[in-house]
């Protein structure tokens, strides 16, 4: 039977993410930046930023190469896979912040910011993952150093548009657009209660309309502050995050630059949230359905977990344009001896996925950032409705799998969606799972009518839904006009799944 997946895009908003989807996160911030200084380099023939064209087009290239070449080297001597990706970023960023070069000192302040920046990495770390903004590090340090701090140049008016938009759609794209837009309140309100008494009505319209076309505040917020390496990954920490650093900047009486009050908030991140890497070997491989497999790695003592998190899975050796990371869920449950990844491997699979299928045990993967809330409620009188489409069964895997582990009784009913029937995987978790309280419905599609007649006290449910874009915004979009309350919906959804 062929079973054709859910996929409704309606509105401009569902086409927008559409296309985000298509792009990984990093290199969308590429994409980003480089277009802004693009920008920035035509603008200024025209005499509209304070520097020349060339000493930004080679302060540019000269940032992302310094940053390149460092990160390459400390990455082969610590023997760690790099993402070259990634520290080209951190260079274009630094071009964007530093005053671009015209002496050779300013080379120097240059070489220093892109060493500093990329040596945070590795050195300033916590479990092999690193504590501060690489960017911010490169900034303060080589302001410390040779006393010429970031001029952050970026706060042109001309560049308002550009650094909206793409601000927008990076801080949507990693799901931060809230931590973002309290940041800008909480600075706004900040600088004017900041203000001398006795400061005119104008005066202050006049500060708060500088304030929200500040170009360097807004290119602050939705790139940096939002990096998800350096901040908090779970909504509550993420508000005090956003409200310190925004205390922090706005204060005058503080004198802190842009780059020390992120710094500071990167230690509250390392407080209340520790990020740590493994290095995994890899323990082999299993082919669950039709397309998809599962690979297999030991886990560490005293790792723990929760079924339903995911983590950022790095492998080594050179990617394609998609890069040489992944954010995918972990498959295993807390309650297994092995860690596991599940992916859908298509006919002309990325060369991650082919790095992957190419691993023999022994070899080794980074992986780190566990996160995610996509988790079993601690009640367990509540009733669970789960909801996948293709290899978004992974996370329901996990979860079965530690019920059944644990014995542990939950009224859940599991709708699972796939192309067709040979890629249904995991039918031994789900079988046993019966013992615990699984009803199981493999449906090509869903519709009210289905959901209605499978589950009649849908209105008592808690639902989890995962899988690519399309189908968790469609059933999501379905269960909203049965009239679930959108509490009720939680959703487990990351880009990349048949890549």
């Amino acid at each position: 039977m062929n079973m054709r997946p859910i996929l409704l895009i309606k509105r401009p908003l569902d086409m927008l993410d559409h296309l985000l989807d298509r792009l990984t996160t990093y290199r969308l911030v590429l994409y980003y930046l480089m277009t802004l200084l693009g920008w920035a380099i035509i603008v200024s023939l025209w005499h509209k930023t304070p520097y020349s064209w060339n000493s930004i087009l080679v302060s540019s290239v000269y940032l992302a190469a310094a940053c390149w070449a460092v990160n390459k080297f400390l990455s082969w001597l610590m023997k760690i896979p790099a993402n070259k990706e990634s520290s080209l970023i951190s260079g274009l960023i630094l071009a964007l912040i530093l005053t671009p070069a015209i002496t050779g000192h300013d080379y120097l302040v240059l070489a220093a910011a892109a060493t500093a920046a990329m040596a945070s990495k590795y050195i300033l770390t916590v479990h092999k993952s690193h504590i501060f903004n690489p960017a911010a590090v490169g900034a303060f340090i080589s302001g410390v150093l040779f006393h010429t701090y970031a001029s952050w140049w970026v706060g042109n008016k001309f560049l308002v548009p550009l650094v909206v938009i793409g601000g927008i759609l990076l801080a949507r794209k990693v799901k931060r657009i809230q931590m973002a837009g309290l940041f800008g309140a909480v600075y706004f309100l900040t600088l004017i209660w900041s203000m001398p008494t006795g400061t005119s009505t104008d005066a202050i319209r006049h500060l708060i309309w500088l304030s929200l076309i500040s170009t360097s505040v807004i290119f602050f917020a939705t790139v940096m502050l939002t990096e998800p390496l350096t901040s908090p990954t779970k909504l509550d920490r993420q508000i005090y995050y956003a409200t310190l650093v925004g205390l922090l900047y706005g204060i005058n009486r503080f004198h802190l630059s842009p780059e020390e009050s992120l710094l500071i908030g990167n230690l509250f991140t390392l407080a209340v949230a520790t990020k740590r890497r493994l290095v995994l070997d890899f323990a082999g491989s299993k082919q669950e359905a039709e397309g998809i497999f599962s690979y297999f790695f030991k886990k560490p003592a005293n790792f723990a977990y929760e079924s339903g998190q995911y983590m950022e899975w790095t492998l080594a050796g050179h990617g394609d344009d998609r890069g040489n990371r992944r954010y995918l869920t972990i498959a295993s449950a807390p309650t297994e001896p092995n860690m596991m990844v599940s992916v859908r491997v298509p006919e002309r699979p990325s060369a991650f996925k082919q790095r992957l299928g190419s691993l023999k045990p022994g070899d080794k993967i980074l992986a780190g950032y566990l996160s995610g809330d996509f988790v079993l409620p601690k009640d367990h009188a509540r009733k669970l409705a789960f909801m996948a489409g293709g290899v978004g069964i992974t996370p329901f895997r996990s979860m079965l799998k530690y019920l059944v582990d644990r014995r542990e009784k939950r009224d859940v009913i599991l709708f699972y969606s796939t192309n067709k029937r040979s890629e249904l995987a995991f039918g031994d978790v789900f079988a046993a799972a019966k013992r615990i309280g699984l009803k199981s419905l493999y449906a090509a599609s869903l519709s009210e009518e289905l959901i209605a007649q499978n589950i009649p006290d849908y209105s008592q449910r808690t639902f989890y839904i995962s899988g690519p874009y399309g189908y968790v915004k469609s059933a999501g979009d379905i269960l909203i006009k049965l009239g679930v309350s959108p509490i009720k919906i939680i959703t487990d959804y990351f880009p990349g799944y048949s890549g």
